[in-house]
C-alpha cells in the first residue's frame, strides 16, 4: 500500500536501492547523451533586407496600388512563407529532394516553413534567418529569399498597376459611348427644336423687337398709301369733270367752227378766232386727259402699294406670331434640355475623370517599372557561418543528466512508497494497532547489548536503537 514518506526515509530508500537507481540513471543518461550526440549540427544564416520608401513617386502622381510596400512587412512573414516563393525557391534550388522524391513537394513546404525564421526590424527592415545542415546553402537559401519576395511582391504590385489601368481602360470605352450617346440625343433635340431653344431666346427676342418695328413702319406707310388714295380719289372726280367740260367745250367749239367755215371763208377773222380757239381747247383737253391717265395709273399703283404694304403687315404679323410661340414654348425646351445637359455633363464629367485616372494609372505603372529594381535592399547579406547554431550539446547534455537523476529519483521513491515491509518498531506501532511482546536484536556481525524489559508499565516501550524483527 501507498504510505506518506518523509525526507529521511526517502534519503534511506535510496539508499537502500542505490544499485537500481545508479543503474536507472546511468542508463537514462547515457541515451540521452546518444541522442544530444549524434544530433545534425543546424547552421543558421541571417540576411536583413530594407524596404526602400516610394514618396518620391506618390508627389508626382497618384498611385494605383494603395498598399505601400514598407506596409507589407506587417505581413512580411506570410508572405515569405507562402506557397509561390518557397516552391519556387525549392524547385530552383533542389532543397529537400529526399522528401520531395517521398512525400511531395507540400511536405518540402512545410518543411522548410519550420527553418524559416522572419523578424521585423523597425518599420521598414525585416531580418530573414534560414536554418540548414549545410552551411552554404543556409547561406544561399537566406540570401536568394529575399530575392524571390521582392519578385513575388514586384510582380503582384505590378498585376494590380495594370489591373487598375485596364479597368480604367474599360471604363473609358463604356462611358465614351455612353458620353456619345447623350450627344446624339443633345443634337436630335436641337433639330427637332431649332428655333426654339434657350440659346436662341435672345434672338428670337430681337427679331420680334425687329418684326414690331417693321410694322410700326409698315402701318405708317399703308397710312400714308391710304391718304394719297383718298386723295387720288377725289381728284378723279374733278379730273373727269374738267375733262368733260373741256371735251364739251371742244365739242362747241367744233361745231361753231364747223358752222362758220360753212358762212366764211378760211381766211375770215371769226374762222381763224374759232380756230384758234378750238386748238386751245383741244390741247387743254389733252392736257386734262393725260393728267388723267396720270391720275389713273398713280391710283393703280397706290392701290398696289397698299395691298403689298398690307400683305406685308400680314407676313408680319405671322412672324411675330411665330416669334412669339417660339419664346412662349422655350422655357418647355430649356426644362427638358436642362435634363438632357445635366445627365451628358455628368457622364462627362466622369468620363473626362476616369480619363484623367487612367493617364495616372499609367504614370503609376511606369513607376512601378522604373523603381522595381530599388523597392528592396539587403542591408545585410547571409554570410556562410562557421559554427553550428545548434544544438546546444552541453545544454543537451546537463539535461539529459538531470532527467536521469530525476528518474532515478522517481523510480526509488516509487518502489518504497510500494514496499510493504515493516522495518522499525516506530512503523509497527504505527501501522499495527498491537502491543510488541519482544523484541529481537540484529546481531550481523554486532556486539550482543542485552535489554531487560521492564516489569510494570513500560511492556512497550522498546529501546530506540533496536532495528530487529518482531512477532506478534
Amino acid at each position: 500500500m501507498e504510505r506518506g514518506m518523509t525526507a529521511d526515509q526517502v534519503l534511506k530508500a535510496l539508499w537502500r536501492r542505490k544499485v537500481l537507481v545508479g543503474a536507472i540513471v546511468l542508463a537514462v543518461f547515457a541515451v540521452g547523451a546518444a541522442i544530444v550526440l549524434v544530433q545534425p549540427n543546424v547552421y543558421e544564416a541571417t540576411a536583413v533586407v530594407r524596404v526602400q520608401p516610394q514618396r518620391p513617386g506618390e508627389e508626382m502622381v497618384q498611385r494605383t496600388v494603395s498598399e505601400l510596400a514598407e506596409q507589407r512587412l506587417l505581413t512580411v512573414r506570410q508572405e515569405l512563407m507562402s506557397r509561390p516563393v518557397l516552391q519556387k525557391a525549392i524547385e530552383e534550388m533542389n532543397l529537400y529532394p529526399d522528401i520531395v522524391s517521398e512525400k511531395g513537394i507540400e511536405a518540402a513546404i512545410v518543411r522548410m516553413r519550420k527553418d524559416i525564421t522572419v523578424r521585423v526590424e523597425g518599420e521598414t527592415a525585416f531580418e530573414l534567418v534560414y536554418a540548414s545542415t549545410d552551411p552554404n546553402v543556409a547561406a544561399q537559401v537566406a540570401n536568394r529569399l529575399p530575392q524571390l519576395f521582392a519578385e513575388e511582391t514586384l510582380k503582384s504590385r505590378q498585376t494590380q498597376a495594370a489591373r487598375a489601368t485596364k479597368l480604367f481602360e474599360d471604363e473609358i470605352t463604356a462611358l465614351s459611348a455612353t458620353v456619345t450617346g447623350w450627344e446624339k440625343k443633345i443634337a436630335q433635340f436641337k433639330v427637332a427644336h431649332i428655333g426654339e431653344l434657350p440659346e436662341q431666346l435672345e434672338m428670337n427676342m430681337r427679331g420680334l423687337e425687329r418684326v414690331g418695328a417693321l410694322l410700326q413702319t409698315k402701318s405708317e406707310e399703308l397710312r400714308v398709301a391710304e391718304a394719297r388714295r383718298s386723295d387720288l380719289a377725289r381728284a378723279r372726280n374733278a379730273a373727269d369733270s374738267e375733262a368733260g367740260r373741256l371735251e364739251a367745250a371742244e365739242s362747241g367749239l367744233t361745231r361753231d367752227l364747223v358752222s362758220a367755215r360753212s358762212s366764211w371763208t378760211a381766211d375770215h377773222p371769226e374762222v381763224k378766232r374759232l380756230d384758234q380757239e378750238l386748238s386751245t381747247m383741244t390741247a387743254k383737253r389733252k392736257d386734262a386727259e393725260g393728267r388723267q391717265w396720270a391720275e389713273r395709273q398713280e391710283r393703280t399703283r397706290v392701290t398696289s402699294l397698299i395691298a403689298a404694304i398690307q400683305k406685308d403687315i400680314e407676313e408680319l404679323h405671322q412672324q411675330a406670331k411665330s416669334y412669339q410661340e417660339r419664346l412662349d414654348r422655350t422655357p418647355k425646351w430649356a426644362h427638358e434640355l436642362g435634363v438632357l445637359q445635366r445627365d451628358y455633363e455628368i457622364a462627362r464629367t466622369k468620363y473626362q475623370s476616369v480619363v484623367s485616372r487612367r493617364v495616372e494609372a499609367e504614370l503609376a505603372q511606369e513607376l512601378e517599372l522604373r523603381g522595381a529594381e530599388d523597392l528592396f535592399h539587403v542591408v545585410s547579406p547571409a554570410s556562410v557561418p562557421a559554427l553550428a547554431a545548434r544544438p546546444d550539446r552541453m545544454s543537451g547534455l546537463l539535461i539529459a543528466l538531470l532527467v536521469a537523476l530525476g528518474l532515478g529519483l522517481l523510480t526509488g521513491v516509487v518502489l518504497e512508497m510500494r514496499d510493504d515491509s515493516i522495518r522499525d518498531t516506530q512503523e509497527l506501532r504505527d501501522r499495527l494497532p498491537l502491543p510488541v511482546l519482544a523484541v529481537v536484536p540484529n546481531m550481523q556481525g554486532k556486539v550482543e547489548k542485552r535489554v531487560l524489559m521492564p516489569a510494570t508499565g513500560a511492556r512497550n516501550v522498546v529501546p530506540p536503537n533496536s532495528t530487529d524483527s518482531t512477532l506478534n
